[in-house]
């Protein structure tokens, strides 16, 4: 299970404060409570303030700190081009968060993704917007990966975003993500991404939700997520979920957090 931490995101008051101040020592502490962790990648997002200069001071403080690969998250191409050139070392290890079918975020953003051959995520959305059924998020993915192996691009560092709807909005949103990953998995052999919190705003419990709806997407085959990893039961639940779906030969890793101390009874 790919974990990206999602703590490093100006649309978080607390932490579009810290931007905003320069605050470096507390950008650092967060990116680094995240990796201690055991995060795979450290979502960055400036997208709430002055996007360009925001992004290109969070990518500089955060790489005084850690080499733990960043997943740049924007919509501008501009924005992007900035990053990956602050980027120290290997520029393929980074993620793209992300493209669509839609045209302007694919003209604005493919050309970054195909430049440097670098993972990225693809979200089931197009220019009529997000669809309600699971056949035509389906369809979008199929249309993705055409459009990716046009340009030689390696489906190997695709992941699929099918973008999990609010369950306040309809209580079938869960139901529907579900069908949305073995169909896309089973159909195109790709693999599967989700931000966990989508699923649980406006209801009560949220962390709950989340961490429920991660294990059974866990279990119908979904690689990566992005979420909270400060929270130790989150943790607790990918970590158990990864053992008893045979992903843990012989336990280890979760012996290994045990021992650790970041498992939450």
């Amino acid at each position: 299970m790919i974990l990206i931490g999602e703590k490093l995101n100006s649309a978080i008051p607390a932490v579009r404060q810290m931007i905003k101040e320069r605050d470096a020592r507390a950008i650092q502490g967060l990116a680094l409570s995240q990796v201690a962790s055991g995060v795979d990648y450290l979502d960055v997002s400036a997208a709430h303030g002055d996007e360009m200069s925001d992004m290109e001071w969070l990518v500089r403080t955060i790489q005084e700190v850690t080499d733990k690969p960043l997943c740049i998250d924007s919509t501008s191409r501009a924005v992007f081009s900035k990053a990956m050139s602050l980027i120290e070392g290997d520029r393929t290890r980074v993620m793209v968060n992300s493209i669509s079918m839609e045209q302007n975020r694919l003209a604005e953003v493919l050309p970054i993704v195909l430049e440097h051959g670098c993972f990225v995520i693809g979200l089931t959305v197009d220019d009529s917007g997000i669809p309600k059924t699971a056949d035509e998020r389906i369809r979008i993915a199929e249309r993705m990966v055409e459009l990716l192996l046009r340009y030689g691009y390696d489906l190997n560092r695709l992941y699929i975003d099918p973008l999990v709807l609010p369950l306040a909005v309809n209580h079938t949103n869960a139901r529907t993500f579900f069908r949305s990953i073995c169909e896309i998995r089973h159909r195109l052999k790709v693999r599967i991404v989700s931000g966990l919190s989508n699923i649980s705003y406006d209801m009560p419990k949220r962390r709950l939700i989340n961490r429920y709806f991660l294990v059974m997407s866990m279990a119908l085959g979904m690689d990566a997520a992005i979420l909270d990893p400060l929270d130790p039961q989150m943790l607790t639940a990918i970590k158990t979920a990864d053992l008893l779906l045979g992903n843990d030969p012989f336990g280890r890793h979760f012996i290994k957090a045990l021992r650790s101390g970041k498992l939450s009874d």
